[in-house]
């Protein structure tokens, strides 16, 4: 059974904000990298522990890895495939555990999420479905007022 992470996106109002912000991190602010894409930095995002079921989240029997689902604005709105966990040194001593993130991110479909600290194991049989681009387009709906149709229970 796949299993993946949830985690709070802290100051994130958007997707295209988060989007910015990992290509931010990514280009280590440099406008020139940033456009052209070239030396493209490993996407890690460090977290206090470590996961102790990592092997699961990481599928060792072949399957599909599991991904990180992002919350923010009160719901779950995309996910970013795990590639690994890495150990990142600290200041304090203690490690921490960085969580590397492949690909894009995708949207899914906005799920209501209290918030919560730290990271969370998500089941696949919890975790929502991959927004499928297509029917969104078609709908021509603006993505706030998305959510607030699935807040009220009307999508």
């Amino acid at each position: 059974m796949a299993l993946h992470l949830i985690k709070m996106a802290a100051g994130i109002s958007s997707l295209q904000e988060l989007e910015e912000r990992q290509t931010y991190l990514r280009t280590g602010g440099s406008e020139r990298a940033r456009l052209k894409k070239e030396n493209l930095r490993e996407l890690i995002h460090v977290t206090r522990f470590f996961p102790k079921r990592a092997d699961e989240i990481l599928n060792k029997d072949n399957s599909p890895p599991g991904s990180l689902y992002w919350v923010f604005q009160k719901r779950i709105q995309a996910r970013q495939k795990i590639a690994e966990f890495r150990e990142m040194p600290s200041e304090g001593g203690a490690s921490k555990c960085g969580i590397v993130l492949e690909g894009p991110l995708v949207p899914v479909e906005m799920m209501p999420r209290k918030a919560f600290q730290g990271w969370r194991y998500l089941t696949k049989d919890d975790a929502p479905k991959d927004l499928n681009e297509r029917a969104f387009e078609r709908e021509k709906i603006p993505p706030q007022m998305h959510a607030d149709l699935i807040e009220l229970c009307l999508l």
